[in-house]
């Protein structure tokens, strides 16, 4: 054998002389002689075990015989002395007593009921049980009760499925079998006495929380339905005094393994305050609540694998903890002298909880969400629903706002030296739970209360102001341990405060915005545009999408890693996406700022734009996901490329092959439809909103059969315009182009459709008195053609009076019936007609005001000089006629005004087009009218134009000022196409 270089392979060698075969065989008999040893040791520990029981139950049968025959067998010879120190009743009873015996626990329960006559008559406990002096018997009587109290207990447990129907029964029901028994181990628990401590302990070494979670769930008749009987029951009475008691400071119970503690076997019990609803006050109201939510904060996560599992896979331990601690922390954290740790524990245990739990789906939502965008596609609820709600609901605006204002009391200043600890704790603790919040929940139920009912914005933006003043992040939350230490501390702040804000834009009016600047103010909002947009370019261009080098193992265990750092990065890239772009709109509407700031003017050079041209890059990715950040001129020049590169694809077709269709020009719409597709003729007409701007009339299907069809048609010929850069003057309505990006409108859209309706909105919306008062209900009045029909905004909504609670969701709906749900098919037909030749990729680049300029060109100047090189001629002109030089130099003289109506007269378009796209297809053509010999009273003749060629047809003028004052005439005349 050759050396391998590895000087450990050495040969072993036996130096007793044996071979190797020898010494494998006696290892192989020395372990069958340690097995059978082991083997014989355990059985004759099981024959000892055996015996010893065997022992045990022959000495509590004898015991049970001696008892019988000096108390009875049904205890005829018992009375009250039998309790005290020297009778052997006790000594003997909880000796033999067996809760699955049937005859033990008829003695029992008489023992019980005797004791509880004499107590509810006002007997001293403790001198029954002691004698004279308590002190000098204490140990033995411990003794006693403690074993007393567990056998209580215990019977009540083991009997659960036979007495299921008492179980939660009221006390005033004394005669049932488990009351009695449930109000003696009361009686003895009773807080006032002075062996409670030791009692309760012992219950606790004796599991007494699982033994009380049995009882509880063989009472139920129903997991998720609340107990008809108001009263307080026998078994939430002992719950709460164990409960109580160890919860008591200080107190000398030890310390319990936390699979067998009291949040782990009760509050993981479903629903369990539908069910022991006193037991909810005396857990909000008497300090208990903050005992047990920090006991669970110190025993997740790393006790998370101790939770029971017996009741349905629907209903799993941690996700009934979440909704019970939800459900209950609204009334523990409205207690004012609570501290803020209280806070940071439920937050610790509940971002822990709600990290486990799957993506909620729609199905427990009060109504249908807009956008699931951030749901889990690969993760599927399978919690019951009546659990999701109870989630859902618990998360509500009151338990927000006591968040809140604990977490950021005293925290909050004007220093500009940056945030104090207490502030970065808060706001990292309140961000981790939120992210976890909006990546399990749908997020539309609880952005109401967060934009409303907190002052959550305000403390999260002047956390972020003075960071970016001081230019220093700090790292923001100690739950936030499994993300990378290269993440930026910015980005868990941003992306929850981004749709909070948001979901505040959506709803807020011009004169909260722009005059009373609530609740930013609009410097405030400039620098939340400089800080978005270098946050969102790091995100986007700087900073790599995927690093997995510099990612820490998660010390969280979850199954859907919503703390992930890849996950918040995810989530931060579109909400801040979408709150810049809100936030454009709002600027395009009315302006605060400069344009340019919303721009980075890294995406202006050529590399990006070729990059984004070329596509499956990250230029062209921040083109789908924040295009404002591309400056307007360079995203319409990527979008002449990617119609020019359409074209290319789809090749040119030769003029003779095109079709050709007989229109005339007093019914252009019905003509062209009719020629295209065939249907009858029938005359549409739209409305047009208050400033003349066009949208789709919602009662367009009373008018036509085939509104829909038509609308599609329509779509189609806008497509095919903007498809072939021509100019096309219809002014359409703001919301309406939102249609054409697929977005949703919102109260801050309504003027521009309905200014009446948005001024009563408005009314409502800042009414000071009762709303309620008003007569509204959840409905809306139609109006078509005359028509009058009353539509409910929910279902019910014809008995759902608005109230001051929910009078935002009536404004809000009234807003979507109107802006959204009333032309949705109209709107989805045309959307679909314009999507034939113009895909969603190149339309979501720009936004309304910017498609606007697309379709119809620009109102702000003419660029004469462009036209004229764009242009032919024919006719005997030429570029260097002196007719031609004598008409661009009056075309140039001309106001803005006229230069806009000459377009109109000789291209039908009024705009001038925008950087790279032609006026007119083919060129712009002059032709000469007349001979040039003609005479004086041939040049009396106006210009013509044929709009449908672009074609101007001018007459060889011979002075200036005659062309200047025919030419006028003419475009102020608006001749040209019914003249051609």
């Amino acid at each position: 054998m050759f050396f391998n270089g590895d000087a450990s392979a050495r040969r072993r060698v036996d130096l007793g002389g044996r071979s190797s075969k020898e010494r494998d065989r006696q290892m192989l008999l020395e372990q069958r002689r340690l097995g059978l040893k082991q083997q014989t040791s355990a059985a004759i520990k099981i024959q000892k075990c055996f015996r010893g029981r065997k022992v045990v139950e022959i000495a509590r049968f004898n015991v049970r015989q001696q008892f019988f025959l000096t108390f009875g067998d049904q205890c005829q010879r018992v009375d009250l002395n039998c309790f005290r120190p020297n009778s052997e009743f006790l000594r003997q009873l909880l000796f033999f007593f067996n809760g699955k015996n049937g005859n033990d626990v008829s003695i029992l329960l008489e023992a019980c009921k005797l004791l509880l006559q004499y107590v509810w008559h006002n007997g001293d406990i403790v001198s029954l049980f002691a004698g004279e002096d308590y002190s000098l018997k204490r140990s033995f009587v411990e003794h006693r009760i403690k074993k007393l109290a567990y056998i209580c207990v215990q019977a009540v447990y083991q009997n659960r499925n036979q007495w299921k129907n008492q179980l939660l029964m009221p006390s005033k029901n004394s005669s049932m079998p488990a009351v009695i028994l449930l109000e003696t181990l009361a009686c003895l628990i009773n807080p006032e006495l002075p062996w409670v401590c030791e009692v309760v302990g012992y219950l606790q070494q004796k599991n007494v929380f699982s033994l009380l979670r049995g009882i509880v769930l063989a009472g139920l008749k129903n997991v998720s339905a609340p107990e008809p009987d108001g009263s307080l029951s026998s078994l939430e009475h002992v719950v709460a005094l164990v409960a109580s008691h160890i919860s008591h400071q200080p107190s000398y119970c030890s310390t319990v393994d936390p699979k067998w503690s009291f949040f782990s076997q009760f509050l993981s019990i479903p629903f369990m305050w539908h069910h022991l609803p006193y037991f909810k006050e005396i857990f909000s109201v008497k300090g208990l609540g903050k005992h047990y939510v920090h006991q669970t904060a110190l025993c997740l996560p790393s006790n998370h694998n101790v939770l029971p599992s017996d009741v349905s896979p629907e209903y799993p331990g941690y996700a009934c903890i979440l909704g019970n601690l939800l459900e209950a922390a609204a009334f523990v954290l409205s207690d004012p002298k609570l501290a803020s740790d209280t806070a940071l524990d439920f937050i610790t245990v509940s971002t822990f909880l709600l990290d486990t739990l799957p993506t909620v789906t729609s199905s427990a939502k009060q109504y249908p969400a807009e956008d699931d965008e951030f749901m889990d596609e690969g993760v599927k609820s399978s919690l019951a629903v009546d659990l999701e709600r109870q989630i859902c609901n618990a998360i509500d605006s009151r338990l927000l706002q006591h968040l809140v204002n604990l977490l950021f009391q005293g925290t909050l200043s004007t220093s500009y030296s940056g945030p104090s600890d207490e502030e970065v704790e808060a706001v990292g603790s309140i961000c981790t739970f939120l992210h976890v919040v909006f990546s399990t929940l749908p997020p539309e139920l609880i952005m109401t209360g967060l934009a409303y009912r907190t002052e959550l914005v305000p403390a999260l933006w002047n956390f972020i102001k003075k960071c970016h003043e001081n230019q220093r992040w700090p790292f923001c939350s100690k739950l936030m341990t499994n993300l990378p230490s290269d993440a930026p501390n910015w980005l868990l702040p941003l992306s929850v405060f981004s749709p909070v804000y948001k979901h505040i834009l959506m709803i807020v009016d011009n004169e909260e915005f722009y005059e009373q600047e609530k609740p930013l103010s609009l410097n405030d909002i400039r620098s939340l545009v400089i800080i978005l947009k270098q946050a969102l370019w790091q995100l986007l261009w700087t900073i790599p999408a995927h690093n997995p080098s510099t990612q820490k193992a998660s010390t969280i265990p979850s199954r859907i890693k919503k703390l992930s750092v890849e996950n918040i990065k995810s989530r931060a890239r579109i909400v801040m996406s979408e709150l810049l772009a809100q936030l454009q709109d709002w600027n395009n509407r009315r302006s605060f700022t400069s344009a340019s700031d919303f721009y980075s003017q890294e995406a202006t050079n050529e590399n990006f734009i070729s990059q984004a041209i070329l596509g499956n890059t990250r230029a062209s990715d921040i083109l789908k996901l924040a295009p404002f950040l591309v400056p307007f001129t360079s995203r319409v020049r990527i979008f002449t490329s990617q119609l020019a590169a359409s074209k290319q694809r789809t090749g040119s077709h030769p003029i003779l092959t095109r079709h050709r269709f007989k229109i005339r020009r007093n019914r252009i719409v019905e003509d062209a439809f009719n020629s295209l597709s065939g249907l009858s003729e029938e005359d549409l007409r739209a409305s047009e909103t208050a400033d003349h701007l066009l949208y789709p009339n919602p009662g367009s299907g009373l008018t036509h059969e085939q509104h829909l069809q038509l609308f599609h048609f329509l779509g189609t010929l806008l497509g095919k315009a903007m498809y072939e850069g021509i100019l096309v003057d219809i002014p359409f309505a703001t919301f309406f182009l939102s249609k054409l990006k697929e977005k949703h409108n919102y109260l801050h859209d309504l003027p521009s459709l309905d200014p009446e309706l948005y001024r009563h909105l408005l009314f409502l919306k800042h009414y000071q008195g009762d709303i309620s008062e008003l007569e509204l209900y959840f409905v809306i009045v139609n109006n078509e053609y005359g028509e009058q029909t009353e539509e409910e905004l929910v279902p019910g909504g014809r008995d759902l009076r608005v109230t001051n609670e929910n009078v935002i969701t009536f404004i809000h709906l009234i807003s979507n019936h109107r802006l959204n749900y009333q032309i949705r098919h109209q709107s989805l037909h045309f959307l679909r007609g314009f999507q034939q030749l113009i895909e969603k990729e190149w339309i979501d680049m720009f936004n309304e005001n910017e498609l606007q300029l697309l379709i119809s060109g620009s109102l702000e100047s003419m660029d004469v000089d462009d036209l004229r090189s764009n242009t032919k001629y024919a006719g005997g002109y030429h570029p260097d006629h002196h007719v031609i030089e004598m008409f661009w130099e009056v075309v140039k003289s001309f106001s803005l005004e006229h230069q806009k109506k000459f377009l109109k007269f000789v291209t039908g378009c009024s705009r001038g087009p925008l950087l790279g796209f032609k006026y007119i297809e083919p060129n712009f053509c002059i032709q000469r009218a007349g001979s040039f010999d003609a005479a004086e009273e041939d040049l009396d003749r106006l210009p013509t134009s044929a709009t449908c060629m672009n074609l101007l047809k001018l007459p060889p003028y011979r002075s200036k000022e005659q062309l200047r004052t025919k030419l006028l005439y003419a475009i102020n005349a608006e001749a040209g196409f019914d003249l051609s």
